[in-house]
């Protein structure tokens, strides 16, 4: 986990916890006064609620087997787990408050001439930039009569569709490659696209099935999703899968919104 996993899980975690906190504070108000006691002797459990009354300590003896009594039972039972819990989840949420407003992510491209530095100045399993770039692109060997559509980029891709996905990032700035041979489970595969995200710096994938209404097609690309997901790589947080049908063609608009959902733009 890099910092900026760690910023990213402190924000989330605050949500959260502070959520939770409010439904602590709201049951609160509607639970009975007094703290419950429970005492065993044998097999047998006896509980008491112990409060104030003109200024003295009072114990009521509460009958487990009486329904009332056992709802009052139940109530501060629950009323003992907010008077524990709830400071700790307040302490909680001031200290990531606290590091979120103290912890700086770091990355060599958050400086000038950043990218041009070795991997010796990035933090472990963090993506360097020169080194990716000068990866060679590789594009997929098998059916390489497909690659007829020409790209802003210059590299030709299989369809329409992987024209108007790849020319999308290149309008909008973005570092990416096509077909990039990526090795999972002792094998090599080809994703459609390999994107460096431009503020998290790492790498994201793209895959745009576009057969969806065949069968046979997407029961291989399921197969494929799974092998994916066995090596680290899962859909909402470095994959992103467009699809399309004959009836219902890939359209510019949900390209644009993939891009948005992942931060990329």
């Amino acid at each position: 986990m890099n910092i900026n996993d760690i910023l990213e899980y402190f924000r989330l975690e605050i949500t959260r916890e502070k959520k939770l906190a409010r439904i602590m504070d709201f049951r609160f108000g509607y639970l009975p006064a007094g703290s419950l006691v429970e005492y065993q002797h044998g097999d047998n459990h006896y509980y008491y609620c112990y409060a104030y009354v003109n200024g003295k300590r009072r114990g009521l003896l509460l009958d487990s087997l009486n329904d009332e009594h056992r709802e009052i039972i139940m109530e501060l039972m629950e009323k003992k787990t907010i008077v524990h819990g709830l400071p700790i989840l307040k302490k909680n949420i001031k200290a990531m408050e606290r590091c979120l407003r103290e912890l700086k992510p770091y990355h060599p491209t958050m400086f000038k001439y950043g990218d041009l530095l070795s991997s010796d100045y990035y933090l472990e399993g963090d993506v360097c930039v020169k080194e990716w770039k000068k990866k060679a692109e590789c594009q997929n060997p098998y059916h390489r009569r497909d690659l007829v559509h020409d790209t802003k980029r210059g590299v030709k891709v299989r369809s329409k569709s992987e024209v108007l996905i790849s020319d999308t990032l290149y309008d909008n700035g973005l570092l990416y490659k096509n077909e990039a041979a990526l090795t999972i489970g002792g094998r090599t595969v080809y994703p459609d696209f390999e994107i460096l995200h431009p503020k998290t710096h790492e790498l994201i994938w793209w895959e745009h099935l576009g057969r969806a209404d065949d069968g046979s097609y997407m029961q291989g690309s399921l197969e494929k999703l799974e092998e994916y997901g066995d090596a680290g790589i899962n859909l909402g947080k470095n994959l992103i899968i467009t699809s399309e049908t004959k009836d219902a063609p890939l359209t510019r608009g949900e390209v644009l919104g993939k891009m948005k959902k992942y931060g990329l733009i």
